[in-house]
């Protein structure tokens, strides 16, 4: 059995596209987390209540984001296999109904990854958001399975065996930005054996008012505290990761001359166990970092999947 968990918070028209884009199973459950969605959407929500019997409505009475969304969902999973979607997506109904069906091949493993394709919700043209990800899955051997393992740090696009989570007490940061990021990486590193299934199942829908575009001193905060987190964790396995967007949010404070949200960046990375020199150093060479990323999302355009 398969528990898919959703998130979600005023997109009632976009939920229901998520939802109508779902095979119809007997083995999969689905978790719509309500976190408080505005008394404008009652009416909708009640209406997709009515046209999904079958999807079960938690309605949180008060906003606490994402991450904690994600959790109360985690507690009413019943699935052997859980896996996430975001409301703002869709799924690949076909290709989704052939990836569950494979469970038997994945007897040994407990994380399983799948593709995505991705596309601009206003124009309908093909979008950044999967070519990360499409491109760690082009690569071979044991690099694919370390990139994945660590740095697909979103949590749509992965199957993961519900005991796993259990047994090492894992959850979502309740933050109010990246509260998936910890979450991701502890799943891959505790996995004992990952398997991959190529097909392409899952469609990341880019909207420019998305909530991870939502820019506020407290949202910078905690990009920094969980970046540096992240990179602390790397260090501490020994695995030859590190985000440098880590000091996006102060070296852009700063620019802009925000001196109290780069003093609290900064603090951020102090408190993470950096260094001031390794932070100063960082922070000038910021700019070529920059241009390593361009070239890199040249390379993930090459393996973008727009069909």
């Amino acid at each position: 059995m398969f528990t898919l968990i959703i998130p979600h918070q005023n997109q009632p028209q976009l939920l229901e596209r998520l939802l109508r884009s779902l095979p119809v199973r007997n083995d999969l459950q689905v978790v719509v987390v309500d976190d408080a969605s505005g008394t404008e959407c009652a009416t909708q929500l009640d209406d997709l209540k009515g046209a999904f019997p079958a999807v079960e409505f938690v309605m949180l009475p008060c906003n606490r984001g994402g991450g904690f969304a994600r959790n109360e969902g985690l507690k009413r999973a019943k699935g052997e296999w859980v896996f996430f979607a975001d409301a703002d997506d869709c799924f690949l109904t076909d290709a989704l109904d052939g990836l569950l069906d494979q469970q038997e091949h994945w007897k040994t493993a407990d994380l399983v990854f799948f593709g995505a394709k991705s596309v601009d919700d206003d124009t309908g043209m093909p979008s950044w958001r999967a070519d990360r990800l499409n491109w760690m899955m082009a690569q071979e051997g044991k690099v694919r399975e370390q990139l994945l393992r660590y740095q697909h740090s979103e949590p749509w696009c992965k199957l993961v065996r519900r005991d796993l989570i259990e047994r090492n007490g894992l959850a979502f940061d309740e933050s109010l930005i990246l509260n998936d990021v910890r979450f991701s990486y502890c799943v891959g590193h505790h996995a004992t054996k990952v398997m991959v299934d190529e097909r392409v199942c899952y469609c990341v829908c880019d909207r420019q008012r998305s909530v991870g575009k939502r820019i506020s001193s407290e949202r910078k905060k905690d990009y920094t505290r969980v970046m540096a987190e992240a990179n602390r964790f790397f260090a501490e396995q020994g695995l030859p990761y590190r985000y440098k967007r880590v000091y996006r949010p102060l070296v852009f404070s700063f620019m802009k001359g925000e001196w109290q949200d780069a003093r609290t960046c900064w603090q951020e990375l102090r408190r993470s166990g950096e260094s001031a020199l390794s932070v100063v150093l960082n922070v000038w060479l910021y700019p070529l970092w920059l241009i390593q990323w361009a070239l890199r999302k040249r390379a993930y355009r090459r393996k973008r999947i727009t069909s």
